[in-house]
């Protein structure tokens, strides 16, 4: 069977490739570095503060920390690096005369460029790949790391309020990730709606998966009583449906920048809360961001496919121009949409589909 990519399509995705490792690797070399001088020094404290027997990797904490930052990193400059590679690769083909005998085979420039086009579709698919199954397997690896970088030996959280569901609140005083743990708890279940709320009270509750009782809440000082009524019950065990140590993880995920949100997070709390345009927004731009790698490349290149004379800076700094008027209106949609000026959607799709248009234009007009 005939591939579909010939010897020219290989030798141009070979151009591509190359270029878009140097420039992932500059762009999150330079991401990284910026955030290791800014925080080298706290990092440095906080692995001082860790008791004995708590800090065995020393200094290496660091470098698995932003190990396990990349793919987060990867998220937010993939569309940057994609077009930078494109525009370096067609320079270079540019650059030693070699787009035009490619031209001269009868090929269109679309036709020269498709492997440029198919790797920046690929990249806009691997975006979501890690945002749906990598992230979040990385989410818990990275804030252990974080926490030992700033000298915490434990992952505790205080002061929630968590609603659980449209009839189950609950009060946690402080919630340790590590041993689910509790210490003082007050839940409020209205669920059965002919009676008055129940209220589950305990002073500690430890969550065991292979109890006496099975798996569930082990409460010391533990107590249950109906809303407005006298007769209290003691408890030193309950199980409550929708409240487990996954669903309080859960609601601490969901309070995370929306950055760090996995498609299917962001939306099983869009659909609890759909009032909330932030969280909408975000969904959309969720899968307008990845087709940047697209939208970027039809802004970008026909300014670096230029046969006019003219220097190699000037179409760089052109094409860089376009670029950034898109990344300023994206931010400016983010801005909008987030607070309810615009609706979600148009906010989400708006940057998307007009310098889309503006890149179909701008290509279709070059001249080969």
């Amino acid at each position: 069977m005939r591939s579909p990519f010939d010897r020219l399509d290989r030798y141009v995705a070979r151009a591509m490739l190359g270029s878009w490792v140097i420039c992932l690797c500059f762009l999150v070399g330079i991401f990284v570095l910026l955030d290791l001088l800014q925080n080298f020094d706290k990092f440095q404290d906080g692995l001082a503060k860790l008791p004995p027997g708590h800090d065995q990797l020393g200094l290496l904490n660091i470098p698995l920390y932003y190990l396990s930052f990349l793919p987060f990193v990867f998220l937010q400059v993939a569309p940057f690096v994609t077009v930078l590679a494109a525009m370096f690769a067609v320079s270079r083909l540019m650059g030693a005369s070699e787009l035009t005998p490619m031209l001269f085979t009868g090929r269109s420039i679309l036709r020269v460029l498709r492997p440029i086009f198919v790797w920046a579709l690929l990249v806009a698919v691997g975006m979501g790949v890690v945002r749906e199954w990598v992230t979040p397997k990385l989410l818990l690896v990275k804030d252990d790391l974080q926490a030992v970088l700033k000298g915490q030996t434990d992952r505790s959280y205080g002061n929630l309020v968590m609603m659980l569901d449209e009839r189950l609140t609950a009060f946690v005083d402080v919630f340790n990730v590590y041993e689910d743990r509790i210490e003082g708890l007050k839940v409020y279940d209205k669920r059965e709606l002919e009676r008055p709320s129940l209220i589950t009270r305990a002073a500690v509750a430890k969550y065991l998966e292979d109890g006496a009782k099975g798996s569930g809440w082990y409460l010391e000082g533990g107590s249950r009583q109906r809303y407005g009524e006298t007769e209290v019950e003691e408890l030193a065990f309950t199980r409550i449906k929708g409240f487990e140590p996954e669903d309080i993880r859960k609601q601490l995920k969901e309070r995370r920048e929306l950055l760090d949100l996995s498609y299917s997070d962001c939306l099983e709390r869009l659909e609890r809360q759909p009032e909330l345009a932030e969280l909408s927004f975000a969904f959309h731009h969720f899968f307008t961001f990845p087709l940047a790698n697209i939208v970027l490349l039809l802004l970008a290149l026909p300014f670096a496919l230029r046969f006019e004379r003219g220097s190699r800076a000037e179409r760089m700094v052109s094409a860089l121009a376009i670029c950034g008027a898109y990344l300023v209106s994206d931010l400016v949609s983010q801005n909008l949409g987030a607070r309810g000026t615009l609706h979600p959607v148009v906010a989400g799709w708006l940057p998307t589909v007009l310098f889309g248009s503006l890149g179909l234009v701008l290509f279709d007009a070059v001249q080969s």
